[in-house]
């Protein structure tokens, strides 16, 4: 969970943020189908030009997808293993098969208007992205600027290199911007795709005031040591809290101590969720194996802030998984969903056709879903628009 939050004591500050979505209506990410009558375009809106990742950006537009990303019957490369870099494999096949950032970095734009001296992450995962959904049957090694930093001959955790991958990206997006607020933070594709807040609630029991705060998240992390779903795990995350006795709420306005309730519930929900099944532990490294249940459509809206919305359906598109007993040590494969809905195992090099039951029925590590809002059915192919 990022550092920086938003805290104040009355609820109609709740307002400062749009609830249940993202802040696409500043620099929208939209799908539709494209055709060469109905090509992406990107319009106008208020901000620096040169990069439409940044924030506040404009005026830039695409002129056509250099490949559509529903395909209809094959998938991308599968990758070499460069000595224990599974965990660099897995995590980035699921990333090429996130559908907004495919689809964006088939688009080509970062390349054009990038104005980074030395090394990009972007410039580098479109590079990576790109061979990989172009070529199919074959076998590509990932680009080694991408994991500098990681071992190539010692097992890394994949959830960390995915995550300082998609770190990495949102800070490339902010290259050269000073001071920026939350709100222009939120602006980035990498925000807008992964990006969502939660809010703390602590309510007084004794004058009953309530305050908020509000936390930027790019994952979740889910405690599965008792939950045997991950419907269940997230209804433990936004169950109540009671704070008393030593672990008592200081309440500024009784200015002592008193018992308190805390609820954290989801203020927004990002259009791409990254469930995280905690299995590993902090100290020793030891893995909880463990099946856990996770389905293949989902609904949040139970454990958002306001209820008073209909369903917010997701639909998983891909899932990462640990074979072995610590996290020094074992195997990292992944199942993805390709454009054409067939499922695939991606396997380092190997690459094998499989049905959603065999995706549903691992001891998954990352799960990864797509709001279903964001994809259009029967779309035949899917392009960027800002509105």
């Amino acid at each position: 969970m990022e550092a920086a939050s938003l805290h104040w004591e009355d609820e109609s500050w709740l307002d400062v943020f749009p609830k249940c979505k993202l802040p696409w209506s500043n620099v929208g990410v939209h799908w539709r189908p494209c055709s060469p009558e109905n090509p992406p375009v990107l319009s106008k809106t208020v901000g620096n030009p040169r990069d439409a990742l940044s924030p506040k950006a404009a005026e830039m537009a695409p002129t056509r997808n250099l490949q559509s990303w529903k395909r209809s019957s094959v998938v991308g490369a599968g990758l070499q293993n460069m000595g224990n870099t599974c965990y660099v494999n897995a995590a980035l096949q699921c990333l090429t098969y996130t559908p907004p950032l495919a689809s964006y970095m088939l688009s080509q734009q970062h390349s054009k208007t990038c104005q980074m001296q030395t090394f990009c992450i972007l410039c580098m995962m479109q590079i990576h992205i790109t061979q990989a959904l172009l070529h199919h049957g074959d076998i590509i090694q990932p680009l080694k600027e991408l994991f500098t930093g990681f071992h190539r001959n010692k097992q890394e955790d994949a959830h960390e290199f995915l995550m300082f991958i998609v770190d990495a990206m949102q800070q490339a997006c902010l290259h050269g911007y000073k001071q920026l607020d939350e709100r222009s933070k939120d602006t980035t594709l990498i925000r807008q795709i992964f990006g969502g807040y939660w809010r703390s609630q602590i309510k007084c029991l004794h004058c009953h005031r309530v305050s908020n705060t509000l936390e930027p998240y790019l994952d979740i992390i889910l405690d599965i040591q008792v939950a045997k779903s991950v419907t269940h795990a997230l209804e433990l995350l936004v169950k109540p809290e009671k704070l008393d006795g030593d672990n008592s709420y200081y309440c500024s306005f009784c200015l002592k101590k008193v018992p308190a309730s805390k609820t954290l519930t989801l203020h927004s929900s990002a259009k791409v969720l990254i469930l995280v099944l905690k299995r590993f532990s902090d100290f020793t490294g030891n893995k909880l194996e463990k099946a856990v249940q996770y389905p293949e459509h989902l609904d949040m809206q139970q454990y958002l802030s306001q209820q008073n919305a209909g369903p917010l359906g997701y639909l998983l598109y891909a899932v990462l998984v640990h074979a072995g007993w610590s996290c020094h040590n074992g195997h990292y494969f992944c199942y993805i969903k390709a454009g054409n809905s067939q499922w695939f195992k991606m396997d380092d090099a190997n690459v094998t056709a499989c049905d959603v039951s065999s995706a549903l029925n691992q001891r998954a590590y990352v799960l990864f879903y797509i709001q279903k809002s964001a994809l259009e059915k029967d779309s035949g192919s899917v392009c960027l628009e800002m509105p």
